[in-house]
Formats: structure tokens, C-alpha cells, sequence
């Protein structure tokens, strides 16, 4: 039987972390349109930088950001040793337990299904596909070129793996944490939407406003 969820804590999170490539950032983008709440993803690190007087420059959280020049979209840590990989995470950390306590909010990796773990309103959804599909993905909706998207998709893949094993002992495909696990090729983009809306209604008592 489900535990109902802690009427004292007003606002609820969903978070979504994600392979490269799975269209998990899109399908994330929706699930916070649809349900009217608050969206973070990019935001979250550049808040932290500023916290702490970075140069953005310095920073690269592997987004799927065509924007980004790929040499610096491989570099999940940007530059720096330890203690201060250390001190941007937990600037970021900050932020993610802050914006919880001001309202709902769907969260884009940035490790927050572990920082948010005993969180009583959190609902964690962990986004992958084959990764041939990621590869196709990747071509078609980030518009990598072909001759290089097959080394790409594989070194984001390591250093993410890497990132969210640093903070938070884990491999980012672990279970742990996780209420959620979508293959996205395996539906289109709203049917993954409304999987991850469904489920979340039913774990955290969201009320339907559709």
C-alpha cells in the first residue's frame, strides 16, 4: 500500500536525470508546461557560478545545448581540482533545497534526485534509450554532425557517468533514488509525458487540473 505523501510539505519536485541524447530535456520542458510549475536545468549552474564568482567559461554541465562548442560540452567538471568541483556542487545543492521550499518545480539532472532523497515530495524518473537511438536522436534533434556524434554521444556518456559518480557514489544509471525508469524510444515524447505525469499524480497526490 502507497504511502501518502507529507501533507505539511506544500510543494512537490519531479526529477529527471537522463542519458545523452534521450530527449529527456524536452520531455522534462513539458511535464513542468503542462503541469504549470516551475523549470531548472541550465539555470541552476549558472546561479551557482555566480554564487561563487565564476567564469561561466570555466563551467561545462554536459548539456544538450547545440550552443555549447563540443570540445567544452565534454568537459563535465570544467576546470579546477576537487575542492572547487566541490564548492560549485554545493552551491548548486543549495539552490536545488532552496527552490523546493518556494515552490513546485520539475529539476534536470544537476544530481537532484540524490540531493533531494529524502525529500518526503520527490518524485525521481530516470530517462535512457539504446543508444543507437541516442545516436539518431542526437543527429536529428541536436543536429551533431554524423561524422562525429558516435564519439560524442559516448564520451558525454562517460564524463556524466563520471560526474554523478563523484557527488554522489553512483553510476548515473543506478536505480537508487529512482521512482521511474522510461526507455524514450519506446514512446513519443507526450505519451513519455504523460507516463511520468500519471505516475507522479498518483505517488504524490497532485491534484488533476486538466
Amino acid at each position: 500500500m502507497q504511502d501518502s505523501p507529507d501533507e505539511s510539505v506544500p510543494f512537490y519536485a519531479i526529477t529527471v536525470s537522463r542519458q545523452f541524447g534521450s530527449l529527456g530535456r524536452e520531455i522534462a520542458r513539458r511535464v513542468a508546461k503542462r503541469l504549470g510549475i516551475d523549470y531548472y536545468d541550465r539555470d541552476l549552474i549558472e546561479k551557482a557560478a555566480a554564487m561563487l564568482g565564476c567564469d561561466m567559461k570555466q563551467i561545462s554541465p554536459l548539456d544538450e545545448n547545440v550552443n555549447l562548442p563540443f570540445a567544452s560540452a565534454l568537459l563535465p567538471l570544467g576546470i579546477g581540482g576537487k575542492a572547487a568541483h566541490r564548492r560549485l556542487f554545493e552551491a548548486q545543492r543549495s539552490l536545488i533545497l532552496d527552490s523546493v521550499q518556494r515552490g513546485c518545480c520539475v529539476i534536470v539532472g544537476r544530481c537532484a534526485d540524490y540531493v533531494l532523497k529524502d525529500y518526503p515530495r520527490r518524485f525521481s524518473v530516470m530517462i535512457y534509450a539504446p543508444l543507437k537511438e541516442r545516436i539518431k536522436n542526437s543527429v536529428n534533434e541536436l543536429r551533431i554532425p554524423e561524422y562525429e556524434v558516435n564519439d560524442y554521444v559516448r564520451k558525454i556518456d562517460r564524463a556524466r557517468d563520471t560526474y554523478y559518480r563523484l557527488f554522489t557514489g553512483e553510476h548515473l544509471t543506478t536505480v537508487n533514488n529512482r521512482d521511474l525508469l522510461i526507455d524514450s524510444s519506446s514512446m513519443d515524447i507526450d505519451k513519455a509525458v504523460d507516463v511520468i505525469i500519471s505516475a507522479a499524480r498518483y505517488k504524490l497526490n497532485i491534484p488533476n487540473l486538466d
